[in-house]
């Protein structure tokens, strides 16, 4: 090419490098500011915000682009009927933090933020406690309040062996029941508005509100305490367990009331000593009453709805006549138990439950709810407790692993128990046997079952206790 063709392209190519570099170079913090200030005057809000939030962290320009997008952002939250107001609320507090720490003793900037996080803690909790009430929706009281009972139960548990660990391992155990304790007060939450949307007399609902939210805050001192390993911390959660308790007995649903009828009693008849100031065989006789309350409109209601769906199992009234006339008989016996104990009344007594057991139908596997469907029941952490160990009932604790391991321990401990009794069964129907020998024998193998529970129990303490502490990064929450 001759050098007066390359001459002639030269300017040519000197305007379209610099046009590229134009298009490549960023704009800079004025040109930026005053693209969001014109966005900001004309009244597009949206676009100054999109351009200035960038520039928040520039050292020239951040602290007046900031004022402006905690202005927005505050306009935003408190427009009514605004969905996003908690994170505009947030932003706007983030920006202002920005232009305060820029200059601490302005008062302009001091005045801004203050006004941007009033509010922000309770729009956080409103945020929290609809995504809890959420959660709870289609579930009945009753089986929220006995998960918690259950936790709470493992809770002092953990709490009456936690200052045994080296001192680390103890305060990580603490920040751990701290935070399980936290979340029992969300099932406070929970089983406030299912109860207060069943219950129609408002005095009623207003009362029971009331004791709702005492027994949360209740909830809410233990898990401070725990986090603190405060000497009150065991007497605190066994406070709660007690009002976890007290409220399940009153929501419990009549095959859930059958269920723990069983393990309670079982505890009754094994001379389990109290626990929590009470014992076994009045707890049994309160589930039974429980049970007798509720079952009539349960069983009327179940009918209607086995009537619509046929794949739910059915519930005659012939069973149902049984079963009302079974909880009669249970009732009386469980009254002169409390009254005398004795291992014949007590026996019979449970005799009954497996019964009414057998008779009710089980929704969970579409069919009769007989004993061999209470195994994972028993076996769990939330069955009868070991005999000797003085934290009372064994529940269900947070780890998977114990809880599996609860489960294979049930289903291994209830064969012994069916198995002596379809010799039992045997045993009546033979000429010349003693007729005391079944009892007798039944009454061995329990106590046999738990004294393999305690000192499996025993065992499990023991290789906690070896356990190194747990790294934070590793911690179960």
């Amino acid at each position: 090419m001759h050098a007066k063709h390359i001459a002639a392209l030269l300017p040519a190519a000197f305007a379209l490098a610099a046009l590229a570099s134009d298009e490549v170079r960023p704009a800079s913090d004025v040109e930026v500011w005053n693209e969001g200030v014109s966005a900001y005057l004309a009244g597009d809000t949206t676009n100054a915000v999109r351009v200035l939030r960038p520039l928040m962290l520039s050292r020239t320009h951040g602290p007046r682009a900031a004022e402006v997008v905690a202005k927005v952002a505050y306009d935003r939250a408190h427009t009514p009927g605004a969905e996003d107001a908690l994170e505009s609320l947030e932003e706007a507090a983030a920006a202002a933090q920005i232009a305060l720490r820029a200059a601490p003793g302005d008062a302009r900037a001091n005045r801004n933020f203050t006004r941007a996080v009033e509010g922000l803690a309770e729009l956080r909790e409103t945020k929290r406690v609809n995504k809890v009430l959420e959660s709870a929706q289609g579930r009945d009281p009753g089986s929220i309040l006995g998960e918690a009972m259950r936790s709470a139960r493992a809770i002092m548990d953990d709490a009456a062996s936690c200052r045994t660990n080296a001192a680390e391992r103890a305060v990580a155990l603490a920040d751990s029941m701290s935070m399980r304790a936290d979340r029992l007060c969300d099932s406070w939450l929970q089983a406030k508005s299912a109860i207060c949307q069943a219950v129609t007399n408002e005095e009623q609902a207003a009362t029971i509100s009331l004791q709702v939210d005492q027994a949360r805050e209740r909830t809410e001192l233990a898990a401070k305490a725990l986090g603190d390993l405060s000497d009150d911390a065991y007497a605190a959660i066994a406070d709660s367990e007690r009002d976890f308790t007290q409220f399940f007995k009153m929501t419990v649903l009549p095959p859930e009331a059958m269920r723990e009828d069983l393990l309670v009693q079982s505890n009754a008849l094994l001379g389990v000593e109290a626990f929590n100031g009470r014992d076994w065989q009045h707890e049994a006789l309160d589930y039974t009453r429980a049970f007798r309350a509720k079952f009539p409109a349960w069983a009327q209601a179940y009918e209607q709805q086995a009537a619509a769906d046929t794949n739910m199992p059915p519930f005659t009234a012939e069973a149902q006549a049984r079963v009302a006339e079974l909880s009669v008989e249970l009732e009386k016996r469980q009254i002169s138990s409390c009254e005398n104990p004795a291992a014949a009344t007590q026996e019979e007594a449970l005799a009954n439950i497996r019964e009414i057991l057998d008779l009710l139908p089980d929704q969970r596997s579409g069919a009769p709810q007989g004993r061999q469907q209470d195994k994972p029941q028993q076996g769990s952490d939330s069955g009868q407790p070991q005999e000797g160990d003085g934290s009372g009932q064994r529940q269900e604790s947070e780890g998977d692993d114990r809880q599996e391991q609860g489960n294979e321990e049930g289903v291994q401990e209830e064969n012994p128990e069916q198995d002596e009794g379809g010799d039992e069964e045997g045993r009546d129907g033979s000429e010349g046997e003693d007729e005391e020998e079944p009892g007798d024998k039944e009454v061995e193998a329990l106590l046999k079952m738990a004294q393999e529970r305690n000192d499996e129990h025993e065992a499990e303490k023991r290789a906690r206790m070896r356990k190194m502490p747990l790294p934070p990064n590793e911690r179960d929450w």
